[in-house]
């Protein structure tokens, strides 16, 4: 993807602009700017690792409402620092953000509570008994029992155990 990136930026691309381009008429200002987008591109890459970190550990709901919030920053920061003009309709916007926001803490916030008082008649807490990271070891005991042909629960051990290698 890279090269046919690379290749159509030669066809297509005016490169003769560079030389009059402010950003990239000397040494100094070309290492800047080469600098810039290096940092631009590690801030995104952290920023697409952090999204695959907190979608696998909470939902990809939690991460769009995140995105939402995050627009809502945004446009807070365009109007009081920037100065953009606050209009009605972003007015209008940022209502229904916050109102949609709250209504999905609340509602995880009663799924949270609703699972707390479940728990007090349940021994464990919910982690042990649903596994996020799951390595499945290979059983050597021959059975010739029906449940052997399941590695999961051969000879009534459970072989489903988490990154730190614990049953």
């Amino acid at each position: 993807m890279a090269a046919a990136t690379a290749l159509l930026s030669l066809v297509i691309d005016p490169w003769d602009e560079f030389q009059d381009s402010n950003y990239f008429n000397s040494t100094w200002h070309i290492s800047r700017s080469c600098l810039l987008m290096l940092f631009g591109g590690t801030l995104a890459f952290f920023m697409v690792l952090t999204e695959y970190i907190l979608v696998s550990e909470t939902s990809a709901v939690t991460v769009t409402i995140a995105g939402v919030v995050k627009e809502a920053v945004t446009i807070l920061v365009a109007v009081l620092y920037f100065h953009d003009q606050f209009t009605w309709l972003k007015g209008f916007g940022l209502f229904i953000i916050m109102v949609g926001v709250s209504l999905f803490n609340w509602y995880k916030y009663c799924k949270l509570q609703e699972g707390q008082a479940g728990e007090d008649h349940v021994t464990g807490s919910p982690k042990d008994s649903v596994t996020k990271y799951v390595i499945l070891e290979e059983t050597e005991v021959q059975d010739d029992s029906p449940m052997s042909r399941f590695p999961l629960v051969a000879n009534g051990e459970n072989k489903i155990s988490d990154m730190s290698g614990h049953y």
